[in-house]
């Protein structure tokens, strides 16, 4: 059997912790999408904090990789948190008028191909770094802009 120091334990403890976060949101977010009863409309403000919480997690994740290693574990959460936030923006985007999302919806795209990579332990490189420091901000920026020509709510 190997022999595991204590702080390993620590560090394994938390990797599980936040891969069943992650694990445990994905699966709340498809439930509550297949069994919505209370959802009748789509609201631009929704969608433009959505675009926020996204970008307050990006930073949050930023700050995370320039700080001590010991925080590793936690950036599959954050990271799966961002993807989540992305499908969810990306589907509820689908309902509005395909001439109001056509240039919305390549940034979205482009953002869920590149997060889609989160479980491999390469994706938490120098890339995401300069990811989150210079396209990112770009993006949601353009995609922000985007959300505010939307009608202030549409029926689903």
């Amino acid at each position: 059997m190997a022999n595991v120091n204590s702080e390993n334990y620590l560090i394994f403890a938390a990797a599980t912790s936040a891969v069943s976060l992650y694990t445990a949101r994905k699966l709340k977010r498809n439930f509550s999408y297949y069994r919505s009863e209370g959802e009748n409309s789509v609201e631009r403000e929704k969608l433009i904090m959505l675009c926020r919480d996204i970008r307050h997690d990006a930073f949050g994740l930023r700050n995370l990789i320039d700080s001590d290693e010991m925080f590793s574990p936690f950036y599959v959460a954050l990271a799966g948190k961002i993807a989540d936030n992305l499908e969810e923006l990306h589907r509820k985007l689908l309902f509005f008028d395909a001439d109001l999302i056509k240039e919305i919806i390549p940034e979205i795209d482009s953002e869920r191909i590149f997060w889609r990579e989160l479980t491999d332990p390469g994706f938490y490189s120098e890339a995401l770094s300069t990811h989150l420091d210079h396209e990112l901000p770009a993006r949601f920026f353009r995609i922000e802009k985007g959300l505010q020509h939307l009608p202030i709510s549409i029926s689903i």
